[in-house]
């Protein structure tokens, strides 16, 4: 059942936005005003059959922007006589392949409620842009891939033109990555933070408000690839519903990346890309699991001991805090609870950092001593551009129930994108005296932001034995935590 207008979807279900056939945007030829931004360098006979391909889209002209940014081209592109869009071109000096910083440059003038990034070698089928925008006119959230296909580069040599049907024996073989993705996700409707991997700027069409809260593509980038990857994951931590539209298909001439590329070469650029991308994204699949997993996933934590002794704490993987209110600690005991707590979540979280904010309880001084652990005064509530990937509220020291061993990061990885890509963007953990810890999304804190409530479908109960917890305790054996026999 679709949403009325105006409300947020729970999860990634793009399939229950409001249907608004037959309404004004209907009636006007179904989309909001769309800028489509092309980065371009030298390459003149792409880019007129780009534009004749937009020519003859099935929207109204006035409905349709054109900004090509050119990436240091010896000579400005040329445009076609009395071309029937609005067409604007911008450039920035040749510093080398800056496609990222091109499409930055773009949508900084772009004046359209959507922005459809085409790369300036794609040939639009006539109906693309009127399917690419179909959800970002629904949701101010919505980011959609598009269907890249290849044709056989003779076919231009026929007399063929852009919007014309492309004929069996000229289509090449998609990419099989991608397909087995998009079918397995059903569209990317079951995606999580990984699922970045699936999302190409060469069809990609964003709402413009999502696009600029996750800050746009990063200029910084300069060589070929990852920058769509970067961004897609920043998107999808702001709250983005990603969504692929197999109808929204756009052709380029010639073979894929891989299949047009010496197998060596093209390896060397892909792990180029991996080793820049491993700084710059959180997900395991950028980082793998021992190296570069500080900041992998970040956390903030509460604990509340035993007395009322420590207040707000937060872990995360760049910098988290731990509280302490100055209140009596609960002795020896709930000096214990407290280390074994950090103790555990650490090693569950191998990337993490702790602060004791406040004083450091009484007896528990080996917390300091740890490397990533620090002492601060105070709890700052980090903004959105430092927005932690889950904050994590627990109310009572929690330890891996006694018989199940150490904690597994990577089981723990895989239970919060399960989580995701079920919707659960806000969980509530439930224990003896009821509930003793609340997770919370990236997404979730976006989306509270952005719509200004709290929606009740994304929050579930989970059962704090049953994810393998359990309180510590007033006074924990730390001798047989340690020793790895309690």
């Amino acid at each position: 059942m679709n949403r009325p207008a105006g409300t947020p979807v729970p999860g990634n279900r793009w399939d229950l936005l409001p249907d608004t056939s037959g309404g004004p945007a209907e009636r006007d030829g179904g989309i909001p005003e769309v800028s489509v931004v092309v980065p371009y360098y030298r390459d003149q006979a792409g880019l007129d059959l780009l534009l004749a391909a937009l020519a003859r889209q099935d929207l109204p002209a006035s409905r349709v922007q054109v900004v090509i940014a050119d990436d240091g081209s010896p000579e400005s592109p040329r445009l076609p006589d009395r071309f029937p869009l609005d067409v604007q071109v911008v450039r920035q000096p040749d510093a080398g392949f800056r496609a990222s910083a091109a499409r930055a440059l773009g949508a900084s003038v772009a004046e359209g409620q959507v922005l459809a990034f085409l790369d300036g070698d794609m040939i639009p089928e006539r109906d693309y842009l009127r399917r690419a925008v179909r959800l970002p006119s629904r949701s101010p959230e919505a980011v959609v891939v598009g269907r890249r296909r290849h044709l056989d580069p003779a076919l231009l040599q026929t007399g063929w033109r852009p919007g014309d049907a492309v004929p069996q024996d000229c289509v090449l073989e998609d990419p099989q990555w991608l397909e087995r993705a998009y079918a397995g996700s059903r569209d990317l409707l079951d995606a999580d933070s990984t699922s970045y991997r699936f999302v190409i700027s060469a069809v990609l069409t964003v709402s413009r408000r999502i696009h600029d809260e996750a800050g746009g593509f990063d200029p910084s980038f300069v060589g070929y690839g990852g920058e769509d990857w970067e961004f897609a994951h920043r998107l999808w931590r702001t709250g983005a519903l990603l969504a692929h539209e197999p109808a929204a298909v756009a052709w380029h001439a010639g073979p894929d990346f891989a299949g047009r590329e010496d197998p060596l070469a093209a390896r060397r650029v892909k792990n180029r890309e991996a080793l820049v991308l491993a700084g710059r994204i959180s997900a395991p699949t950028a980082r793998g699991w021992s190296l570069g997993s500080r900041d992998r996933v970040r956390l903030a934590l509460v604990l509340v001991m035993p007395g009322g002794g420590l207040g707000a704490c937060a872990i995360d993987g760049g910098s988290g805090t731990v509280r302490a209110d100055g209140a009596d600690d609960g002795g020896d005991g709930g000096a214990a609870a407290v280390v074994m707590c950090a103790d555990a979540l650490l090693q569950a979280f191998p990337g993490a950092s702790l602060t004791l904010a406040g004083r450091v309880p009484d007896g528990a001084e080996v917390l300091v001593r740890d490397p990533r652990v620090s002492v601060a005064s105070e709890v700052a509530e980090p903004g959105a551009g430092e927005e932690p990937d889950w904050l994590l509220t627990v109310t009572c020291p929690v330890r891996p129930a006694r018989g199940t061993g150490r904690p597994d990061p990577a089981a723990v990885q895989e239970r919060l994108l399960a989580a995701e890509r079920a919707g659960r963007d806000r969980i509530e953990v439930t224990g003896p005296a009821g509930v003793v810890a609340t997770l919370v999304s990236s997404r979730a804190r976006w989306r509270r932001r952005r719509w200004g409530t709290e929606d009740p479908t994304t929050t579930t109960v989970a059962d704090l034995a049953g994810l393998g917890w359990e309180p510590t305790g007033e006074a924990p054996d730390l001798e047989a935590w340690w020793g790895g026999w309690g």
